[in-house]
């Protein structure tokens, strides 16, 4: 044991030494192991006490003294000193781990450090599996330099460490019991977490090593808008074609959807539900016809693994919502925090009494008992409240979806694909490459749509029912060029105004008639009033 400094080494409670150099200690202890198999008492005279060796009677005392430690004692005394054992051993690793990558790319040796801290705790919660070596060959060159395993994650590990430095990648609840409010973090699953991983195994190793982390978080952390598009695709392009499949639009529009599923709202619904709307609409538009066909036919049926939508018609699809544009521009990138992790400030095990009552009292076990209590007291009288932070939180308040205005001009609504124009309720069921639009924001991905009720206002609806959309695109056949909302807005704008104008001209005249037939009957007070009313600016 340790006093302030001085080492005092006992055996069955009696104290043999007493050392005040670290030295003297260390060499001590390195003799007394290394006469483990030397007799422990070479003087006695009965020979089976002279039979006894060093190690026996070790063997015997920590039977003796450490019955009551089991394996869940051991693991509990592990989760306690974690925090600092990790802390201690990491200072140094972390510095060879950060100068033994190829490339920092654009991330300072500062934000690489946070990379590995975010790294190395997700270890600490989700171990890999154990790195299996090589059988040894028989003949071996010892000229040849020996390679070190490289420490690398698996899909379960990757989850925990993306959950800690991606805002949509956790689940995120503020809990307030009354006693205390405390954030509880559960790592989310979702194919897109999964898809990101073999996306950044550029190798096909099924791991990724430190190396291939910075590099992966390098290629979406710094992007601007159209960068961050083209990067989104390309995630969602499987074989890497430069095309998405209709499956692959239906996957990328789930995976836009887990990552707004916590948000406030239905603004990102709306979004989401445009979207899928204008693509399918869009992508059904421009199917090449065979040579020789009606230009109004419809386009050849293809197949849902067949290439259906390209880059640039993916990116206009999206820079046509304001919501997805901004979340391209902004929002995705910022998702992405680089934040130091939390360790926590436990003292050291030499502080003596104090120290070990602190270390008994923050281990992980008791706070989850404590949490448990707390919440059972908070549901009992009734302060209980949960609340799920939202991943992007740029809205506040409930808002409705914004109508979906077509992106096909006239010529294009004229040829279009009847399949794009069909009901939700004439769609076969077992037609998987014919995908009809919701008529109301998403709640899930379904390519079979339950029915619409015919109250629903296509105001609000995403897709237009087929005889309000026929007679959309009748009128829009006899225009010169697609009218844009800002015309209607100021042909709007301008007739209010004038029909004001003259309804407000017309009610001046009635007060005024008014007034001159009756001047006599009114009282002073009734002549300030109209007076006020006549002055008054008209309500627009």
């Amino acid at each position: 044991m340790l006093i302030r400094g001085t080492a005092i080494l006992k055996i069955n409670g009696e104290k043999l030494l007493q050392i005040q150099d670290d030295g003297q200690f260390i060499h001590l202890m390195r003799e007394y192991f290394a006469s483990l198999g030397d007799s422990a008492h070479p003087g006695s005279t009965d020979p089976r006490a002279r039979a006894i060796t060093r190690f026996q009677e070790l063997l015997l005392v920590s039977f003796r003294e450490f019955a009551v430690i089991t394996d869940e004692t051991i693991q509990s005394e592990r989760r306690k000193y974690r925090s600092e054992i990790v802390h201690s051993i990491e200072s140094f690793s972390k510095r060879s781990a950060i100068r033994n990558l190829r490339t920092l790319e654009r991330f300072s040796k500062e934000q690489a450090g946070l990379i590995y801290d975010a790294l190395f705790k997700a270890i600490c919660i989700e171990p890999p599996p154990a790195v299996t070596q090589p059988p040894p060959m028989l003949l071996t060159t010892k000229g040849e330099a020996e390679e070190r395993p490289e420490t690398r994650i698996g899909l379960k590990t990757f989850r925990a460490f993306l959950s800690e430095i991606c805002t949509w990648a956790r689940t995120e609840k503020i809990v307030r019991n009354g006693f205390q409010q405390r954030i509880d973090r559960e790592v989310a699953e979702h194919e897109l977490i999964d898809r990101l991983f073999y996306f950044w195994d550029t190798a096909f190793r099924g791991a990724l090593s430190f190396q291939d982390v910075v590099l992966g978080l390098d290629g979406v952390m710094f992007n601007d808008l159209m960068e961050n598009i083209e990067w989104f695709f390309n995630l969602h392009d499987k074989n890497k074609d430069g095309y998405l499949t209709k499956d692959e639009v239906l996957t990328l529009s789930e995976s836009l959807l887990f990552i707004f599923r916590h948000e406030i709202g239905d603004a990102y619904l709306g979004a989401v539900s445009r979207f899928m709307s204008n693509a399918f609409e869009y992508g059904d538009a421009l199917l090449p016809r065979p040579e020789g066909a009606d230009p109004n036919s419809e386009p050849p049926p293809i197949e849902s693994n067949q290439p259906y939508m390209n880059l640039a018609t993916f990116r206009m699809v999206v820079l046509a919502d304001e919501i997805l544009e901004s979340f391209f521009e902004l929002d995705f990138s910022a998702t992405f925090r680089l934040e130091p992790v939390p360790i926590q400030d436990i003292p050291n095990s030499n502080t003596g009494l104090l120290g070990d009552l602190w270390h008994n009292i923050a281990s992980d076990d008791n706070r989850k008992i404590f949490n448990k209590f707390t919440d059972g007291i908070g549901k009992t009288i009734g302060k209980h409240q949960v609340f799920t932070r939202p991943a992007i939180g740029k809205y506040t308040a409930l808002e409705e979806p914004k109508a979906r205005e077509s992106l096909l001009t006239p010529t294009m609504r004229r040829s279009a694909s009847k399949a794009s124009l069909q009901s939700p309720t004439d769609t076969p069921a077992s037609d998987s490459s014919s995908v009809s639009a919701p008529a109301q924001p998403l709640s899930t991905l379904s390519v079979d749509q339950p029915e619409v009720s015919s109250a629903t206002s296509a105001e609000f609806s995403p897709m237009p029912m087929p005889s309000m959309f026929h007679a959309a695109a009748n009128a829009a056949a006899l225009m010169e060029r697609t009218p844009f909302a800002i015309d209607d807005a100021k042909d709007d704008d301008d007739e209010s105004d004038i029909e004001t104008d003259v309804e407000d001209d017309g009610v001046m005249d009635e007060v005024d008639a008014f007034l001159e037939a009756h001047d006599s009957g009114l009282t002073e007070a009734e002549r300030e009033l109209a007076q006020d009313l006549i002055n008054a600016e008209p309500v627009k």
